[in-house]
């Protein structure tokens, strides 16, 4: 009796040490979504702040013309510094919209934010080259092209995670998957557009950004008919 006994704690025991290798393998794989989110935060804060060092201001004559005068030559400046600021704040908030509606962050996923953070950080240099030649094709579309590369990647981000739907919060609704989807969509589209309209009027191309905003104003509205016929 005691050697049954034995052998099935000696069994108990060996599948418990083989259910905390599991588990820990598991774990390795899924990962806080809460350390991600805080790292990705800190690099758009790190990336807009970055944005205002475009601006150095000269020495002057203490004189309201002279300031007034300045202020009028550096349009291009605020121009570039809103734009960017603009489309930073926009990608942020797409982004955290994802990450409300996510229980867990896989390394997969982890990785594919690393390669999205690297673009963002790169946002400063591009409209530095924007406001300097924002009269040239080239040097607008290496702003274009930057938020085109974000853009899709954060749109992979939302596919690789519809894809590995435990990644979800059991709790999201059909609705809130689609208007993500479509205003991730948003972005490459509005950059396809300006990289578009680059090659005839380069600052105009700009304008295509606003696209964006529509979409992100319609979307409810479209999903709603949709849903309500």
């Amino acid at each position: 009796m005691s050697q049954k006994s034995s052998e099935v704690d000696e069994d108990l025991k060996n599948r418990v040490e083989q259910d905390k290798v599991l588990k820990s393998q598991f774990e390795l794989d899924i990962r806080d979504k809460n350390r991600l989110e805080a790292f990705v935060d800190g690099v758009f804060a790190i990336a807009i702040t970055i944005l205002v060092l475009e601006f150095i201001v000269p020495v002057l004559p203490h004189s309201n013309i002279a300031i007034f005068n300045y202020l009028g030559s550096i349009w291009i400046k605020f121009l570039g510094y809103f734009l960017a600021f603009f489309l930073l704040g926009m990608l942020l908030n797409n982004h955290s919209r994802q990450f409300r509606n996510l229980e867990y962050a896989d390394q997969q996923l982890w990785w594919l934010n690393i390669a999205f953070l690297s673009f963002i950080v790169l946002v400063p240099l591009v409209t530095s080259i924007w406001i300097e030649y924002s009269d040239t094709t080239i040097g607008v579309l290496c702003f274009h092209f930057d938020m085109l590369i974000s853009g899709l990647i954060l749109y992979l981000n939302w596919i690789y995670i519809l894809k590995h739907k435990y990644l979800l919060r059991k709790d999201i609704t059909s609705r809130t998957i689609t208007i993500i989807k479509y205003r991730n969509s948003s972005f490459p589209i509005a950059s396809l557009i300006a990289i578009g309209i680059a090659f005839f009027t380069p600052l105009f191309s700009n304008v295509a950004y606003l696209f964006i905003l529509l979409i992100m104003f319609i979307s409810p509205i479209l999903i709603k008919r949709k849903s309500e016929k």
